[in-house]
C-alpha cells in the first residue's frame, strides 16, 4: 500500500513573494508628516486635481468585483487581490483625508460614483493587460505630481502612491504571463494582450478616453500632458514586452509588431483549418 502524494499548493503561488514586497515596501498613513501641512503652498487648481486623483482611484472597489468574478479558479491571484485591493484602497483614502485637511469635504455621492465604473472587458488576459497599463499610467502621473508640487504632505502622498502603483503594476505582469503560460491557446492571449496595450497607446482612442484610469489623469492640469503620455507609453511598451517575451523597441514600432504577429498566427490557424 503506497501512500497518497499530497501535492502542496503553497509551492505554486506567487502570492507569498509578492505579499513580502508589499509588506516591506508598506507605508502607513499615520506616518505622513501631517504636522507640516503648508496651505500656503496650494492653489484651488491643486486641489481639483487630488479630486481628480482620488477618483480615479475609487475604481478599485469595481476592479476588484470584476476580478474576483473573472478568477473564482485562480487561488494564487485571488489571494494576491485582496493585498492589492487593501492597498490600492489607502489611496484614494488618504488623498480624501488631505482634501479634508485642507477643509474641503468629500460627499458620499463622490465616492459612489467612483465605484460605479464597469469594466470594459471580461477577458482574463485583457483586464490583467489593463490594470498592467493603468497601473504604470499612474505611476507616472504620481510621480511627476510629486516634483510638480511643493505642499509637503501631498509631496509625500504622491512618492507613496508612485511606489505602489508600479509594484502593482509588476504584480499584474506576473499573473498575466502566468495566465497567457496556462492558456489553451497562448498565441491568441498574446495578441489579446497587445490589443489592449495598442488601444491604450492611442491617445485619442477609445482606450484611453474611456479608460476611467487615463481619462482622469490627463486632466490633471499640474501636469504636462505630453510628457506624461509620452514617458507612460514608453514604460508600457518596455513593460508587456518583457511580460510576452517580444521585442518592441519603441510604442511607434509597437503597431508593426502586432500586426505582424496577427498575420502569422492566422496563417498558422488557416493551415492547420485545411489539413
Amino acid at each position: 500500500m503506497t501512500d497518497d502524494v499530497v501535492h502542496d499548493v503553497s509551492g505554486d503561488l506567487g502570492y507569498y513573494q509578492l505579499l513580502e514586497r508589499s509588506e516591506k515596501a508598506r507605508w502607513i498613513m499615520h506616518d505622513l508628516p501631517w504636522s507640516e501641512l503648508d496651505p500656503d503652498k496650494v492653489t484651488p487648481e491643486l486641489v481639483e486635481d487630488v479630486k481628480i486623483a482620488a477618483f480615479a482611484e475609487l475604481t478599485t472597489y469595481s476592479a476588484t468585483e470584476a476580478f474576483m468574478k473573472l478568477f473564482t479558479d485562480d487561488i494564487d491571484f485571488t489571494q494576491w487581490l485582496s493585498v492589492w485591493f487593501y492597498e490600492e484602497t489607502k489611496h484614494p483614502l488618504v488623498l480624501i483625508k488631505w482634501l479634508a485637511a485642507m477643509g474641503v469635504p468629500t460627499e458620499e455621492a463622490f465616492v459612489y460614483r467612483g465605484r460605479e465604473i464597469e469594466p470594459m472587458t471580461n477577458s482574463k488576459v485583457e483586464m490583467l493587460t489593463s490594470n498592467i497599463c493603468s497601473e504604470i499610467a499612474a505611476n507616472t502621473a504620481y510621480r511627476l505630481f510629486g516634483k510638480a508640487v511643493e505642499e509637503p504632505v501631498l509631496v509625500s502622498i504622491m512618492r507613496y502612491l508612485a511606489r505602489d502603483e508600479m509594484r502593482h503594476s509588476n504584480g499584474f505582469q506576473f499573473y498575466c504571463r502566468k495566465t497567457i503560460e496556462r492558456s489553451d491557446d497562448p498565441e491568441r492571449d498574446r495578441l489579446r494582450a497587445l490589443r489592449v496595450v495598442w488601444f491604450l497607446l492611442q491617445p485619442s482612442s477609445d482606450g484611453v478616453t474611456q479608460h476611467p484610469v487615463f481619462k482622469t489623469l490627463l486632466k490633471m492640469e499640474v501636469l504636462d500632458v505630453e510628457v506624461l503620455q509620452r514617458e507612460f507609453r514608453e514604460k508600457i511598451v518596455q513593460c508587456i514586452s518583457r511580460v510576452l517575451d517580444l521585442d518592441i523597441p519603441s510604442p511607434e514600432a509597437f503597431y508593426d509588431v502586432y500586426a505582424k504577429l496577427k498575420k502569422d498566427y492566422r496563417a498558422r490557424r488557416s493551415s492547420r483549418a485545411l489539413q
